[in-house]
């Protein structure tokens, strides 16, 4: 009767051991991810040279030994690497030993935590799975301070932790309609945006199996696509295909935006808890994010011109932290209308009051903003002239792709012209409000007052004959990339500035610029 007993209490206290071992430990699948693009390289041939032999194991062996060592090398490594990155939580903090033999330890304690997100895309769900950043306001060598890849069960716990600080409070939540949102996506999605989420995703491939068989693989799909063409529309046969490859890239981008936007935004729901702000989103990729309050640096509403013409826009953030990571903020309020925007806003930051614009472009602007856009739309057509002659059986092509090049620059006059009647500075002893434009995106950055560290007015040898001026705010972020306002009237900037600031502390700022 002993036996089974004591044999009994050595497996318990060997799955005992493996359960905390495994607990403290990043995911298996993170293995997979210490490997590098060799291994899939190396596979992916051996894998089809067997099928091609017959499932001869024997003659496989003696020809693929060598690579055999080289992927048991790699994989060595790999878990030689997840081995010694491990973590523990202690009450109010947690640490993670990470590099060689664990010798790495970094400590981040909850209350310092400016900003916390857990990602799960599919891949990750089915193993139960997902990845865990953690950010604070320290200026780090790293992308993150934490990145772990854990599971999900462990997630929730340091979720539950994280929260916590602001459970029990009283919580206001928005969530967009998801009809409006299938509808705002359909009509405004970026091809641009899609265009470089292609780009990315072509990069990734490009890493993971090498440029050849990337190649092999396009030309694969491009043949397949040529059929398909041809047994449908046939639009190969009269229409070029340079012309018919930009028409795709352009549908294609729209349609990746279009989806990425819609599945990144899909069961959207942000939540304003004590101190707290808890967003969760993604129908493919689950998402959830706590931030801190107090470390935001400032709400940005941004409209493109569709947008401003249909009265919608969504509302951004910068988070210490958070801007580390690809996106420099991030939205808390996908797109909506303005009405529900406001609404919305007022639930989530109700210590940020209307603000108003005190200092606007001016007289004469609209010439200012659209002076160089103009210019630029030149180009194409001087360069026209000149791949003509280079080039003269391809003019059908070359007209095409300027007219392609021209639509943009000349969306952009337009564009300028809004901006003239629009860009505006206030300052008051609250907020900064600022409305420009960069690039074809209408921003309106409301900064808090405590989290603006330095403002400056610059002026180039144009703008000193027009009297305009380059105003720039940086605010409390870990990367010093100002907000940029330009085209405004230096005196009345500088008057407005001097009597919001105080003018000894404006002349003191002055004086340093000069």
């Amino acid at each position: 009767m002993t036996k089974p007993t004591v044999s009994s209490g050595r497996k318990t206290d060997g799955r005992s051991f493996l359960r905390d071992f495994l607990h403290r430990r990043q995911h298996p699948i993170k293995i997979l991810g210490y490997t590098s693009k060799t291994l899939w390289l190396l596979i992916i041939p051996i894998v089809k040279n067997l099928v091609a032999s017959d499932f001869d194991l024997q003659g496989w062996l003696r020809t693929y030994w060598l690579e055999f060592i080289t992927i048991f090398i790699i994989v060595g490594w790999a878990v030689f690497r997840w081995l010694f990155v491990f973590y523990r939580i202690d009450g109010d903090r947690i640490t993670v030993h990470s590099g060689p033999f664990g010798l790495i330890r970094t400590t981040v304690f909850f209350s310092e935590i400016t900003a916390m997100r857990t990602e799960q895309g599919y891949i990750y769900r089915a193993v139960h799975a997902g990845t865990m950043y953690i950010e604070t306001a320290a200026v780090s060598l790293t992308n993150n301070e934490l990145k772990l890849v854990i599971s999900r069960k462990s997630i929730d716990e340091i979720y539950a932790l994280v929260s916590s600080r602001s459970e029990g409070k009283p919580g206001f939540s928005v969530a967009p309609k998801k009809r409006h949102m299938l509808i705002f996506s359909l009509l405004f999605s970026s091809t641009v945006s899609g265009v470089i989420l292609f780009g990315a995703v072509i990069f990734s491939v490009y890493r993971i199996v090498g440029g050849e068989l990337e190649r092999r693989i396009a030309e694969r799909v491009n043949t397949r696509l040529t059929e398909i063409d041809e047994m449908t529309l046939g639009l190969s046969k009269t229409v070029p295909k340079a012309v018919l490859l930009v028409g795709l890239t352009i549908a294609g981008g729209w349609l990746l935006s279009f989806l990425s936007n819609l599945l990144d935004n899909w069961n959207f729901c942000a939540t304003r808890r004590g101190g707290q702000m808890l967003v969760k989103s993604g129908a493919v990729k689950k998402l959830r994010k706590v931030l801190n309050r107090s470390t935001i640096n400032y709400f940005d509403l941004q409209q493109t011109l569709t947008m401003k013409l249909a009265r919608l826009c969504s509302v951004h953030i910068l988070c210490p932290g958070y801007s580390k990571n690809k996106k420099k903020t991030a939205a808390i309020i996908p797109l909506t209308g303005q009405a529900e925007m406001a609404a919305s806003l007022r639930l989530l930051a109700p210590e940020l009051s209307s603000q108003e614009t005190a200092v606007t472009a001016g007289k004469g602007a609209v010439r200012r903003f659209i002076t160089l856009p103009l210019a630029y739309c030149i180009l194409p057509i001087a360069l026209k002239g000149v791949a003509v002659r280079l080039l003269g059986r391809w003019e059908t092509e070359i007209t095409i792709f300027t007219l392609a090049l021209t639509i943009p620059m000349v969306w952009k006059v337009i564009v300028s012209v809004f901006a003239a009647r629009t860009t505006a500075v206030g300052l008051n002893d609250t907020a900064c409000t600022l409305c420009y434009c960069r690039g074809f995106t209408f921003h309106r950055a409301v900064i808090p007052r405590e989290n603006i560290t330095g403002i400056t007015l610059l002026q180039n040898p144009f703008q000193k004959l027009s009297g305009t001026c380059t105003l720039q705010i940086y605010t409390n972020s870990e990367k010093r990339v100002p907000h940029k306002i330009g085209g405004m009237p230096r005196r009345e900037t500088a008057e407005h500035l001097a009597a919001a600031l105080g003018t000894d502390r404006f002349m003191q700022t002055e004086k340093a610029q000069s």
